[in-house]
């Protein structure tokens, strides 16, 4: 955890291990209220899984998925673009 696709680490000296952490992924595209609303869903639509998360599950979230990873750096960057 907290390694770049490149190698690199993200945050020196942090310990991803020790937290439980819900990467929530929102649609492209959406604005203002729309961007509350839809994150708002994820967590109460998977409000139970994530809620059994234990230190070191770091997941990702979607309006339609549940993945046991967090979302890839790359993936990110490809949409930010």
């Amino acid at each position: 955890m907290g390694t770049r696709d490149d190698g690199s680490n993200e945050h020196q000296g942090f310990k991803w291990e020790r937290y439980a952490i819900a990467w929530v992924v929102l649609r492209e595209g959406l604005r203002g209220l729309s961007v509350e609303r839809e994150k708002s869903e994820i967590v109460h639509r998977y409000a139970h899984l994530i809620r059994q998360q234990a230190a070191g599950d770091h997941h990702t979230y979607t309006s339609s998925q549940h993945f046991r990873q967090p979302p890839s750096l790359s993936s990110l960057l490809r949409r930010s673009h």
